[in-house]
């Protein structure tokens, strides 16, 4: 039991320093496009027309509402549940950390989103509206170990409780 105990927090570890990496590469992107905006936007202009530029802002939009709806439905404790009835603490914590990827590469295109928007209207202090919301998004999907700890010790299977089916079997 107690090497089960250590592979599955050396698991944690691994998959939670990974959704870090990812989602600190995709912080730094959003950083290196706001200072090469500020820099590129008054050399560059693509004179798309404010239709396309605000096209883009509804998309940036959009994009981060869905980013939150995606990640509450990902981790809704229902759904974690049945996920770790069915495909175990491994399976929680691959469903933890690609959630969390897929949320962080979200802001990521909001990120680059908000750079064609600086670009296409040609006023370099565009960049920061979307930036802000990308560092939104990055922050709110952040994962933190703390909080996968207690969701994978919650939902751990125990020898001393009977095993719950997943939703839709039989047990």
């Amino acid at each position: 039991m107690s090497q089960t105990v250590e592979s599955t927090q050396a698991e944690l570890a691994r998959r939670h320093r990974a959704a870090v990496r990812v989602v600190s590469a995709v912080l730094m992107l959003t950083l290196a496009l706001v200072a090469l905006a500020l820099v590129l936007v008054p050399r560059l202009f693509l004179d798309s027309g404010p239709v396309v530029a605000n096209t883009l802002l509804f998309t940036i939009f959009f994009l981060a509402v869905g980013s939150i709806i995606f990640r509450r439905t990902k981790f809704s404790s229902m759904r974690l549940q049945d996920i770790a009835a069915v495909r175990g603490t491994s399976g929680l914590l691959e469903t933890l950390q690609w959630t969390t990827v897929y949320v962080a590469l979200a802001g990521g295109v909001i990120a680059l989103l908000g750079f064609l928007f600086a670009l296409m209207t040609g006023e370099r202090f565009n960049v920061f509206y979307p930036a802000v919301v990308a560092v939104a998004v990055l922050v709110y999907c952040y994962p933190r170990r703390a909080a996968w700890a207690a969701v994978v010790s919650a939902l751990a299977d125990t020898p001393d409780e009977p095993r719950r089916a997943a939703k839709g079997t039989i047990a």
